[in-house]
């Protein structure tokens, strides 16, 4: 919609001058990794490598108030009690400064969840409607990263507000959406010879390809998971480097699985939404004690079940996954989704 031009060294008071009306999160190199942080004066943005941490936890955090209670007893009657409930203050007008598109392009799954067709989260939704991403396009693919297998790409669009792409002496940004084009109302428009720059990289834009090669054709994952569902001893050969830490939920953009948890002292507490994982044994215990995931076989087979099965055959064949590759690169054992799919499209079964 809109080409602007970011100078390397304007950049800081960019963001600075967001930070008057915004909440800003910019990625910042803390060891080595590169984590998202509140906006100070002295912070100086890191944007070349993707952030080890996926900008989701601004629009799902980690730990989140649900509103705060309390109980009073009526001392003419002591059988009666009332509950007084508080609510958290509204979100903050909120910019991301930093994701990578396959970031973004979560968004959209996350919204499928908690703007479901009879149940709506209005926390969520409250925090998705004030938050802009201003997105990085990739120059070139990781060794993980396998975007072009889920349908995106390293220029993808979706989910972005405003897109980066690295030119000389800085950065060509392109509004994609109108609250986007806002944030750049502060810049001049793009140089002619950034401009030309731009235009060479959107008519040729890199190659999705990785060191994991050409994406292969999922069209019938769904159907080759099932045949393969029952088999308990394909899972376990999967799953066998397995240590069901959950880290790979915890840095996915796209999982969204959560628990609930009221922590009381005397007659006040509060409700507190914190992530959980599907590859943790208590996942899905019962009060009973009966445990229907009781292995990683059947933890794992979940995970990749509802990325690669259930949600496209729910959603017209569009993948709960992103390819942002963070659950292989970071993976201690170095569990790779992409073996394992490929292993489910090669694996001979019948389906049940």
């Amino acid at each position: 919609m809109v080409d602007r031009f970011i100078a390397n060294t304007a950049l800081p008071g960019l963001v600075e001058a967001w930070s008057r009306d915004y909440h800003v999160l910019a990625p910042v190199r803390e060891g080595a990794a590169v984590v998202y942080r509140p906006w100070a004066k002295d912070m100086r943005p890191f944007l070349g490598r993707v952030p080890t941490s996926s900008a989701k936890e601004a629009l799902l955090p980690q730990t989140e108030k649900l509103f705060t209670y309390a109980y009073r007893k009526d001392h003419k009657d002591l059988t009666h009690t009332e509950i007084f409930l508080s609510e958290p203050p509204p979100a903050e007008p909120t910019v991301i400064l930093g994701p990578r598109p396959c970031d973004a392009r979560g968004n959209h799954l996350l919204d499928r969840v908690f703007e479901g067709r009879k149940v709506k989260d209005p926390q969520y939704l409250e925090r998705r409607s004030r938050t802009l991403f201003v997105t990085v396009a990739c120059e070139r693919m990781e060794n993980t990263c396998f975007c072009h297998w889920t349908g995106g790409g390293p220029c993808d669009e979706q989910g972005s507000d405003v897109l980066l792409f690295a030119v000389t002496g800085g950065w060509a940004a392109k509004a994609i959406t109108p609250a986007g084009a806002k944030l750049l109302d502060l810049l001049p428009e793009a140089p002619q010879a950034a401009q030309e720059e731009l235009a060479a990289k959107l008519a040729n834009p890199p190659e999705p390809v990785s060191a994991s090669g050409p994406a292969p054709d999922l069209t019938a994952a769904p159907e080759k998971f099932l045949a393969v569902f029952a088999d308990l001893n394909f899972w376990t050969d999967e799953s066998a480097r397995c240590l069901s830490c959950g880290v790979c939920t915890y840095l996915c953009p796209t999982c969204s699985c959560f628990n609930i948890t009221d922590e009381s002292q005397g007659l006040k507490g509060r409700r507190v939404r914190t992530w959980d994982t599907c590859m943790s044994a208590q996942y899905t215990l019962e009060g009973s004690g009966h445990n229907p995931r009781i292995s990683r076989a059947h933890r794992l087979r979940n995970r990749v079940g509802h990325k690669f099965c259930y949600h496209p055959r729910e959603f017209g064949g569009e993948f709960s996954c992103t390819g942002c590759g963070r659950c292989i690169k970071l993976c201690p054992v170095s569990v790779d989704i992409r073996a394992v799919v490929q292993d489910v499209l090669d694996k001979e079964g019948e389906a049940k």
